[in-house]
């Protein structure tokens, strides 16, 4: 027997599917039901989620905005400097909130808010799909939505965030177009709908971009809908006069405050059109998430739905992606994987579902019985495969090739535990052989390999594991400095940084210039002659000659570390800053280290003396303990080193120093099987140069030593030769 058109009584598949979906035909009153068939869905997104949970450096430059705004500074980065240093003006607003109000720091805040917008984007499309007017096979088609953006490994890395306010921007422009799709009859909705996209535009630059799609297509979507070409003026003024309004009061706040229409990231960041990165970008994109699939999906959907109810609800989806699409080509990319597009992946969702399962449709409608078959088989009755059946078929390779590729990439990248830079992961058949035993797999692999590697070269769509992996080590050296005493570091300190997040929101009393840009006006403005075909993205701007000396640059500050010896082997100076905490740096200027830290904890590898002959007051009238190219004076706890007269090519010196201690336990863990400790270090981290004499001195460790042999590497082709080397036992 033949089957009827909707698959009533189709395959024995079919028979157990709809046993399944027996109470989800209407998902409002089967939300039960619903929710059990999709937990696995939701289980892999929180499994895929943790996997790729990370921080991202960046995002702390926006925390120290917070940072400063609780402490009474207002929005800046340096207390006293008026520059918009962050392009997310809303998401900065609620993480100050919830630190007053709830005493939790943005850096564990953050990561949980952007669960909150993830919970609340799956939530609003599970409500498209159970409010969707005319939506046939409603539980499978929100079963296959679900599982599209479930199982995408780009959606799952955006879940924690970074600590960027990615999610929330996804969330807010769902919300719109959800309104926008079920409320638009509706003062209410179209109010809700307004208040999200100007949530959008405070959240993300391109939110206007967004809200003007939607305002268009709106207008044209009623005409549609009244049969007439005429607008509604009210209608289309409770959507945009909210929007209009928040929207202009913060472009004045902005230029009341910073003195600027444009936040500073802007001027920063946008160099000249990239389109040849933004274009490797978006077609990696396409193949790496299956964009080549969703967008035809969601034509069908579109097409179908026009032409039973002239709903284009669909085409603001692929209206908006497409505007979208445009501008992140123009701007070449971005910096991280595939963040922009972030809510591509939800708004795609529903459409594509539904279009896998308008295609499934027709091929259960086509008549099997004009197929031409072998005599043998004639005896043999064909059943038509219902419409469930084939929509599930359709699924699965759909569902594979959309998600294969990112989620090989994704698990790559979370074994990656190394020190990496503009990291590319190369899949192949070592590390991906089930993918590339795929049908067309090999190729779709081979180009976005490529791809990839020419946009992580010029560190555009860097994986979430390089920049896991940055803010991890960042974390380690940095974030000792929490405990830290305030009012430690001069206030005419300043130092000139590339990287401004975690380094400098552990240092909040630190004044920094970006050289990058970001936040500082100048360097922000300073002209780009470097081709497209040589740019680093986000990475173009440099100060102008000589605006470092200009602005005084004084002061540079290094990781934490936990001993006086330990900061010392790192910086020039150290002071400490806590118990059993030192801040590390250097300065040229050691006059004003002097006057500055007068009266703190400070360490040199010189006697900081405001007048008189340095030399002569450091090692007195004593006798050097080693005589050589190199004089050596031994004190109770530090070598000090003297060369006079000193030229140019001794600043190039390299010390080696070997400690034997009276107990080898003493000794780190590390260097007990050697039986000695090496404090090997290079005059320009350790010396100075006063009155046309080299000196550098290096802090000896707190356990007893036997004795210590020292000496000098020499730079010679191939490697390094000994100089001089000497020894002396203490007590002799």
């Amino acid at each position: 027997m033949w089957s009827n058109g909707d698959g009533l009584q189709g395959s024995a598949l079919n028979s157990k599917w709809r046993a399944l979906t027996a109470r989800c035909q209407n998902m409002g009153t089967g939300g039960a039901g619903v929710f059990l068939l999709c937990l696995p869905w939701l289980a892999l997104l929180v499994w895929l989620a943790s996997v790729s949970w990370f921080l991202t450096d960046d995002a702390f430059i926006s925390f120290r905005y917070v940072r400063n705004l609780l402490e009474g500074h207002g929005l800046v980065f340096n207390p006293g400097e008026r520059v918009e240093g962050y392009s997310n003006f809303l998401w900065v607003l609620e993480l100050a909130a919830v630190w007053r109000a709830l005493g939790v720091a943005p850096e564990d805040a953050a990561p949980w808010l952007s669960v909150v917008f993830t919970a609340g984007t799956v939530g609003a499309l599970a409500w498209w799909i159970a409010r969707q007017p005319s939506l046939r096979n409603r539980g499978l088609v929100g079963w296959m939505a679900l599982g599209l953006v479930c199982s995408s490994a780009t959606f799952a890395v955006w879940t924690s965030g970074g600590g960027l306010e990615t999610r929330q921007f996804t969330f807010l422009i769902v919300l719109a177009v959800v309104c926008l799709s079920l409320y638009r009859g509706r003062r209410a909705g179209l109010l809700a709908a307004s208040l999200s996209l100007a949530g959008a535009a405070l959240t993300r630059p391109e939110g206007p971009l967004i809200a003007v799609c939607c305002f268009g297509w709106f207008a044209v979507q009623r005409m549609a809908d009244a049969k007439r070409m005429r607008v509604d003026w009210r209608e289309l003024a409770y959507l945009a006069a909210p929007f209009a309004i928040l929207v202009a009061a913060h472009f004045l706040f902005r230029y009341a405050y910073y003195g600027e229409w444009l936040p500073n990231t802007y001027y920063a960041k946008h160099v000249r059109p990239w389109y040849e990165s933004g274009f490797r970008y978006l077609w990696a994109a396409a193949l790496d998430t299956g964009l080549y699939l969703l967008i035809p999906l969601a034509w069908v959907a579109l097409r179908h739905r026009w032409r039973e109810t002239r709903d284009g609800i669909y085409a603001l989806v692929l209206l908006l992606i497409a505007v979208h699409a445009a501008y992140v080509m123009r701007i070449g990319g971005d910096h991280f994987e595939y963040r922009p597009l972030d809510f591509y992946w939800p708004l795609l969702a529903l459409p594509a579902a539904e279009g896998i399962a308008c295609v499934g449709s027709r091929i259960a409608a086509f008549d099997w019985r004009r197929i031409p078959r072998p005599t043998t088989l004639n005896s043999y009755r064909l059943r038509r495969p219902g419409v469930r059946t084939c929509a599930l078929i359709l699924f699965v390779p759909v569902i594979f090739y959309c998600g294969a590729i990112q989620g090989a990439l994704l698990f790559e990248g979370a074994k990656i535990d190394e020190r990496i830079k503009y990291l590319h992961i190369e899949l192949d058949g070592g590390n991906a052989g089930w993918l590339l035993a795929a049908p067309g797999m090999p190729v779709l692999v081979a180009v976005s390999n490529e791809l990839r590697r020419q946009s992580a070269a010029r560190s555009v769509a860097l994986p979430f594991a390089e920049h896991r992996e940055f803010a991890n080590r960042r974390l380690r050296g940095w974030q000792p400095y929490e405990d830290m005493e305030r009012g430690v570091i001069p206030d005419d300190a300043l130092m000139a940084g590339g990287t401004l997040g975690i380094r400098f929101y552990y240092l909040p009393d630190l004044k920094v210039i970006d050289r990058l840009g970001l936040a500082d006006a100048t360097v922000a403005r300073n002209p780009v002659a470097t081709p497209n075909h040589q740019r680093f993205m986000a990475h173009d701007r440099s100060p102008p000659p000589g605006y470092l000396e200009q602005r005084g640059v004084n002061f540079t500050a290094y990781p934490a570390a936990f001993s006086e010896v330990e900061a010392l082997e790192r910086a020039r100076y150290a002071v400490k800053v806590g118990p059993g905490l030192w801040l590390p740096f250097d300065s040229d200027d050691h006059k004003w280290v002097a006057a500055s830290f007068a009266g703190q904890d400070l360490r040199a590898p010189i006697e900081i003396i405001p007048e008189g002959d340095y030399i002569a007051r450091l090692v007195g009238d004593r006798e050097p303990s080693i005589r050589s190219d190199w004089d050596v004076y031994f004190s109770e706890d530090t070598l000090t080193y003297v060369k006079e007269p000193c030229a140019p090519a001794d600043t190039e010196a390299w010390f080696f120093l070997a400690l034997y201690p009276v107990d080898v336990n003493d000794l780190p863990d590390d260097s007990k099987q050697y039986g000695f400790d090496n404090l090997d270090f290079r005059f320009d981290r350790r010396g100075v140069i006063l009155d046309g004499r080299c000196t550098a001195t290096v802090a000896l460790p707190e356990y007893d030593i036997a004795s210590i042999g020292t000496g000098q590497y020499v730079p010679v082709e191939g490697g390094y030769n000994h100089l001089w080397e000497g020894e002396f036992r203490l007590g002799e």
